[in-house]
């Protein structure tokens, strides 16, 4: 079982045939582990604290920019564990609505809510004695992360509107793209569900910190077209170079985006350089020209935050995509943002 899948997905080579998948597919091999892609120094320390925790039961943090593969990180940390044949389940908690979270995550019984015409099984339970991954776990509203909490500690939780305890039996690996240090000091995460999730930390690198790996990547991406579309197509000499000077902020979601926009313009020589102009236009993450903006001495984090969305969203010519990226946030955060600020107008 698999829900929510991401644009992570895409950074690797295909998956095993058989859904059900054997540790020998996950074990390491030249330029990877398991699907996981990478030969720098960075990578290889990653893969080999995978090793170290995949086997073990403890809950995992993986943080890291947008777009790096958290998801595809925790597939393979599900896949080298002992539960590699139970379900694997994701969940992108900043995309369920506040008043639903506790519904979907811990399940329901028949009227307990408007519109519960039947009880249904929560993302915990559908797991089993796999693996539950929460995506965007930083979004999570703060009275749920006390439910969370506890059902972590006692490994026991109810459906809503239910009185039956249910046991816990998945692992849990939780992940975020933003810096739970500034969550902390917002009192927007509780610090000991931080300590309860990260059990064991792991930090995906981002793309522009990897190397040689962003034509490692680029070139799988090649190669799986190249077979897909049965053509020889390589890339341009300036396309290499145009590898190794981008920055990506968009990290391995953007390269594969670019790829596939080449790839489509291409006849023979593929060209990034130039199929970076039909794809949308992010700024580093945390970065924007003309970035200078005034704050009145006094003014609360909350309200400073506000400002800063409103202007970096007028920067990017009200493009909420690019907002997001710059923002180092999903865009659903973004527009769950702007809602309240609109309410409050």
């Amino acid at each position: 079982m698999r829900i929510s899948p991401s644009a992570a997905d895409c950074w690797t080579g295909p998956r095993p045939a058989n859904a059900a998948r054997e540790a020998s597919d996950e074990l390491p091999q030249p330029g990877g582990l398991g699907r996981l892609l990478g030969e720098c120094t960075l990578m290889t320390d990653l893969f080999h604290r995978l090793q170290r925790v995949a086997p073990t039961a403890v809950s995992v943090l993986l943080t890291g920019e947008s777009g790096t593969g958290k998801e595809l990180v925790a597939e393979t940390i599900h896949s080298l564990s002992a539960g590699r044949d139970e379900p694997f389940v994701a969940v992108n908690c900043g995309a369920i609505p506040a008043t639903l979270v506790e519904a979907e995550l811990f399940g329901y019984e028949r009227g307990s809510f408007t519109g519960a015409v039947r009880s249904q099984a929560g993302y915990f339970e559908r797991a089993g004695r796999g693996t539950l991954f929460l995506d965007e776990a930083g979004e999570m509203p703060l009275e749920m992360q006390v439910k969370l909490l506890r059902a972590l500690e006692t490994r026991r939780f109810c459906r809503v509107g239910g009185d039956r305890d249910i046991p816990l039996h998945a692992r849990v690996i939780a992940a975020t793209n933003r810096p739970l240090a500034d969550a902390l000091a917002e009192n927007k995460f509780r610090a000991d569900l931080l300590y309860r999730l990260a059990v064991f930390h792991l930090h995906i690198p981002p793309l522009r910190r990897r190397g040689e790996d962003v034509y490692l990547l680029a070139k799988s991406f090649l190669d799986r077209l190249n077979q897909a579309e049965g053509s020889n197509k390589e890339f341009s000499v300036d396309s290499v170079r145009y590898l190794q000077e981008h920055s990506w902020p968009g990290n391995v979601r953007e390269l594969h985006n670019t790829m596939q926009r080449a790839f489509i313009l291409a006849d023979d020589e593929v060209d990034l350089r130039g199929a970076s102009e039909y794809g949308a236009e992010i700024a580093e993450p945390g970065v924007i020209a003309d970035s200078e903006v005034t704050f009145r001495q006094g003014m609360s984090l909350s309200a400073v935050e506000r400002v800063v969305i409103k202007e970096t969203l007028r920067r990017c010519s009200g493009n909420k995509t690019r907002t997001a990226a710059v923002l180092g946030i999903s865009v659903k955060t973004l527009y769950n943002k702007l809602n309240e600020y609109r309410a409050l107008d």
